[in-house]
């Protein structure tokens, strides 16, 4: 009976992303001049899952067979592929996270692909370094019930991410699924990834170069550059509240390290240049410890953004360190006794500024 629970899981994809998925389809048609003629059916279907709860998840197999319908339907074999740069334009809170250019490369790629496993579980996306390469691995997460479309699409969309935020190209795409079309690679591939992709290779995946040489160890722990930056920032606001202010300078450093997963008290100790037994002493003598500090940070961040209309359930579970949605939600539900849609429907969100 080992690993019966992973054959139990059903990965599935939330409304609101088909949502956006589905406006970014109509906007690629309209553009092509045939939306009126192909679209009508689908665009009332777009209707009725705008009016779902954002909240509500659709089965991962579902989207593929439905994809592959489409692109039948619409007679775009490349479907995946055209619709990644609509998608990217639509997934706005993209811009929120992933633009940042001070931001060593391996950790931004880190960041980018934790964060699209939260927001979408049609993937999963694993890094490897060497001296001259950060190879970024993409795997369905269920192979059986995926789509070329979602693949190629999935790809398109971060390679589109990066190099919209970061002006950088792949040095080199690979898929593992067969060349669709045996005559050879369409030009169509090269003009949306840069590159000239291979095919039925080992692997999906994004090469970059890595010109720092940088490196990392563990899923939480910033790569040897990300680190390196993050005690110079910290150096910076150790100025700035004092360097006695225990509590302060780890809550400044807390919310930062949330970006890549779950924090833990070595590597916060390693950061502020103390063994793990002296930051405790610190914090004890200011009436906290690790674990409440960060418990008391998470909840008044979680208010925090969902006081926020642009940030919804992934974006909060991402920003606070979780591995899904529901680890989010079930914390949400310990601290304060109802769920995070509760929260909001009795304290409706403020529109972003500006």
């Amino acid at each position: 009976m080992t690993g019966s629970s992973d054959h139990q899981k059903e990965f599935t994809v939330s409304v609101e992303t088909l949502v956006s998925h589905g406006q970014a389809l109509e906007q690629y048609l309209r553009d092509r001049g045939d939306y009126e003629s192909l679209l009508q059916t689908f665009g009332e279907e777009v209707k009725k899952l705008a009016a779902f709860n954002p909240r509500q998840r659709v089965p991962v197999d579902t989207i593929a067979r439905n994809i592959d319908t489409l692109a039948q339907w619409i007679n775009e074999p490349y479907l995946g592929l055209k619709l990644a740069p609509y998608s990217v334009r639509r997934q706005q809170r993209l811009a929120l996270f992933f633009t940042e250019r001070e931001l060593p490369l391996l950790d931004y790629l880190r960041l980018l692909a934790r964060y699209a496993c939260i927001s979408s579980e049609v993937m999963r996306m694993e890094l490897e370094t060497t001296q001259q390469h950060i190879i970024l691995r993409v795997t369905p997460n269920s192979p059986q019930g995926i789509s070329r479309h979602q693949i190629e699409g999935f790809v398109a969309s971060i390679h589109a991410i990066v190099n919209q935020a970061r002006g950088l190209l792949p040095r080199c795409i690979d898929f593992s699924h067969p060349l669709p079309d045996p005559a050879g690679v369409p030009q169509l591939y090269t003009e949306v990834l840069g590159v000239t992709p291979g095919f039925g290779q080992s692997h999906n995946r994004l090469v970059y170069p890595n010109q720092q040489r940088d490196q990392y160890t563990l899923p939480q722990r910033p790569g040897t550059a990300g680190f390196a930056h993050l005690q110079a920032m910290e150096a910076v606001k150790r100025k700035e509240i004092g360097a006695e202010n225990w509590a302060s300078r780890c809550r400044f450093l807390l919310e930062i390290l949330l970006y890549y997963g779950e924090p833990n008290k070595s590597l916060l100790a390693e950061l502020l240049a103390v063994t793990p037994r002296t930051l405790q002493r610190h914090l004890e003598a200011e009436g906290t410890g690790f674990r409440p500090l960060l418990a008391d940070l998470r909840q008044q961040l979680a208010l925090d953004y969902l006081a926020r209309e642009q940030f919804n359930n992934e974006d909060i579970a991402f920003l606070l360190g979780y591995q899904d949605v529901g680890r989010f939600f079930k914390a949400f539900k310990s601290w304060y006794g109802i769920t995070p849609g509760q929260y909001r429907a009795s304290h409706p969100p403020c529109p972003p500024t500006g």
